[in-house]
This record gives C-alpha cells, structure tokens and sequence, in this order.
C-alpha cells in the first residue's frame, strides 16, 4: 500500500464482517512485522472487538501489517474459515515483536 492511511469504508467492513460493521475503521500501514502471541490464547477478530474469526495459542508467530489509529489493534491477513482470506485484528498487548 502506498498511502500512510487506509480507510475501510462501512460497506468494505459489512463485506468483510458478514454485515457486523457499522463503523469506520482507520488502519496505518506498517511495515510487516512478526510477531508472537503472549496470552494463552488470542481471539482474532474481524474488527477490533467484533466476532471471533479464529483463535490462536501462546507462541503461534503471526504476520501484521497495520495498526489501527489507536494503536490497540494490529491488522493481519487470515485465511477466512469461511472461504477466502480478509484481513483480520488481534490485540496487540497479547503479542511481542520477534
């Protein structure tokens, strides 16, 4: 992505949600990073908040490549278990950079 700041609008975000979003979610691009899960287990959301796309457990090293413009939430590509891959938010006080 070349801009510094990537809108989903909320018609992107009720495509990726199954129609849950209603709200506008502003993502800084990042480098991609590594990073590792801390907790026992991490919800991954399909917005910060929002319905648990998967789940993953202390250590598993996943891939980011935004943070939302709170810095709370980092955003990572997931292979939908619905079909298909759409990007998807962990909460970062769970991981550590690696």
């Amino acid at each position: 992505m070349s801009e510094m700041m990537d809108k989903m609008n909320a018609e992107e975000l009720n495509e990726v949600t199954g129609g849950v979003g209603r709200q506008e979610i502003i993502v800084k691009a990042i480098t991609p990073i590594w990073v590792k899960v801390t907790a026992s287990s991490l919800n991954c959301r399909y917005t910060p908040n929002g319905p648990i796309a998967k789940t993953y457990e202390y250590g598993h090293k996943l891939k980011v490549d935004g943070i939302t413009d709170d810095g709370k939430w980092y955003r990572l590509l997931i292979n939908d278990p619905r079909g298909g891959t759409c990007y998807a938010f962990i909460y970062k006080e769970y991981t550590k950079k690696i």
